[in-house]
């Protein structure tokens, strides 16, 4: 099974696929849209190459940052759209979809919900066996692909291990 990882961002949206079994880096990188597009021209980018990617490369499933609604509400906002072009690109190819708040991908890959970008990084880099560099942005979307993978297999384990009564 072949899991696409997603880190939405208007300027820098991150992707990364994963083939779930082997835990194998099959693609990854960071879509940079300019900042002197506007907003839907830059959502319109975002859209025409993550199409591409998900056509190329047909992952089985879709795992995807959820947002945190820090102090900068607007910014909140204009995530919320770049998710919902992740969405999208998604229900168009009928891929399931699954979301993972910042904690649970930390926690699933660092054991510490509050750890720093660069354990999450170093910790993508172990999982993957990876040498070369990535963007935080990529790393944070691998990452997110790792979580999912890792609760998918976790709740397999239960469902096939534990005597029910």
């Amino acid at each position: 099974m072949t899991v696409i990882g997603i880190d939405p961002g208007s300027r820098h949206f991150g992707y990364g696929l994963i083939e779930s079994k082997s835990m194998k880096l099959i693609y990854g990188g960071t879509i940079n849209i300019s900042h002197s597009l506007n907003l839907p021209e830059r959502l319109k980018s975002i859209y025409e190459i993550l199409t591409d990617i998900v056509k190329t490369y047909m992952p089985d499933e879709m795992a995807v940052e959820k947002i945190f609604a820090g102090k900068k509400i607007p910014s909140s906002f204009i995530l919320g759209y770049a998710r919902a072009i992740a969405f999208l690109v998604a229900a168009q190819m009928e891929i399931p979809v699954y979301e993972y708040s910042s904690t649970e991908i930390k926690k699933a890959l660092t054991g510490y919900g509050r750890a720093h970008k660069i354990q999450v990084k170093s910790m993508v880099h172990n999982f993957l066996n990876i040498n070369n560099r990535i963007s935080y942005d990529c790393s944070d979307a691998l990452a997110v692909a790792i979580c999912h993978i890792n609760s998918k297999n976790v709740e397999y384990f239960f469902q096939n291990n534990i005597k029910r009564n």
